[in-house]
């Protein structure tokens, strides 16, 4: 995470011209009642909104995705967290909800590369409002995305204003948008200040912006996989087939609870066989579905079968943490270091609880040679599966 935070706030610096003084304070809390706890939310309203994280008292507060089934984009999550706070400097506390919210959403993927990545869920649920005319005003989204009634509803206003900072990065750049912060930051309030920034009213403004959310490709990915949170402990995000509940067909889903009964029996080739009948009616849309489909190909023997699966569901779900370690397990086994410690790497931004992450790194710090990354993993790897005895 601190690796993580100093590329942020070094891209920032590069974005707004400006550093926040000073350090903050980084808080990792075992579960949503701890957040409910320090923070103004109650715990209904993090786990109904899918708040997981809160840049507020001067500090950030992050939820462990140890919280979560299969964890969650932690080390985004912190990004964008910690872009709140120099946005909040940066302005002296005066941005609104929706401009601080859409520039922490642009930002948040920053510290890995460029920012602005609208996820396929995303991409759908803004899709279906603009259908229907029913976005998120940002009159709503005030005092709180934390106060929304969905994890849906936040989603979407989460679309929306990451796509109204994409606008005006596209109408004039890192100027205009240091402009508006600097506007803000002198008492202006945000809509005079885009106004000005402009030379438009704010209501042309917001015209021409819901003119470029209809225009807009909206299809990254694979946009029928839902990215809601799902919280341990919660009945509504468990149960014994709860992994299947996202294929719509109930044949496949029969399929693909014959092949994890085969699965758990260690009847691998059996469980490839049903898995392959589930993504033959349904398609390599849903994760969960591909990486078990390809984990049975990898284990009955069928390597390259099991590769382009996953390649090709990763394609679709570039942030699902097994996908990455399945595939890196296929390069460990060839020798090819980088790739794994790559993808390993990438499942560790999701899911660090996974014993296998570490012990691949360990491995893959000795093959190359990297003594304090093979010696760190290999202590993480004995103190995760300690903690499964």
């Amino acid at each position: 995470m601190l690796e993580a935070l100093e590329a942020q706030r070094r891209a920032l610096e590069q974005d707004l011209g400006w550093a926040a003084p000073g350090r903050i304070t980084i808080e990792i809390l075992n579960d949503t009642a701890e957040l409910a706890r320090v923070s103004t939310l109650t715990e209904q309203e993090i786990k109904t909104s899918g708040t997981i994280a809160l840049c507020k008292f001067g500090k950030l507060m992050i939820v462990s995705p140890k919280a979560l089934v299969k964890g969650y984009d932690w080390l985004d999550t912190a990004a964008h967290e910690y872009t709140h706070h120099v946005v909040s400097a940066r302005t002296r506390n005066n941005a609104p909800i929706w401009l601080q919210e859409g520039i922490a959403k642009y930002s948040e993927t920053r510290w890995r590369g460029r920012g602005g990545e609208l996820s396929g869920w995303s991409a759908r649920l803004l899709e279906e409002a603009l259908k229907r005319g029913r976005l998120v005003t940002f009159a709503e989204m005030h005092p709180s995305m934390a106060k929304l009634p969905s994890q849906e509803a936040a989603a979407l206003a989460f679309a929306e204003v990451e796509l109204a900072v994409e606008y005006l990065q596209k109408k004039g750049g890192r100027a205009l948008m240091n402009r508006v912060l600097d506007l803000v930051s002198a008492g202006k309030s945000a809509e005079s200040a885009v106004a000005e920034a402009l030379g438009v009213s704010f209501r042309a403004f917001l015209a021409d912006w819901r003119r470029y959310l209809s225009s807009r490709p909206l299809h990254p990915g694979d946009s029928r996989h839902s990215e809601k949170l799902r919280f341990k402990g919660d009945p509504k995000h468990g149960g014994a087939h709860s992994e299947w509940s996202e294929i719509p067909d109930e044949r496949a889903r029969g399929f693909a609870r014959l092949g994890a009964i085969f699965r758990e029996r260690g009847r691998w080739a059996a469980a490839r066989v049903e898995f392959a009948k589930a993504v033959e009616r349904v398609g390599k849309g849903i994760p969960v579905l591909s990486d078990q489909y390809a984990l049975a190909a990898m284990m009955s023997g069928q390597d390259e079968e099991a590769e382009r699966a996953l390649d090709e569901a990763l394609r679709r779900h570039p942030r699902y943490a097994a996908l990455h370690v399945h595939l890196a397990r296929l390069h460990v086994k060839r020798k090819a270091w980088a790739e794994a410690k790559e993808h390993l790497f990438a499942a560790n931004s999701v899911d660090p609880f996974d014993p296998e992450i570490h012990a691949g790194l360990a491995i893959v710090g000795e093959a190359r040679g990297e003594v304090a990354l093979a010696a760190r993993e290999k202590r993480f790897a004995e103190l995760l599966a300690e903690g499964e005895r």
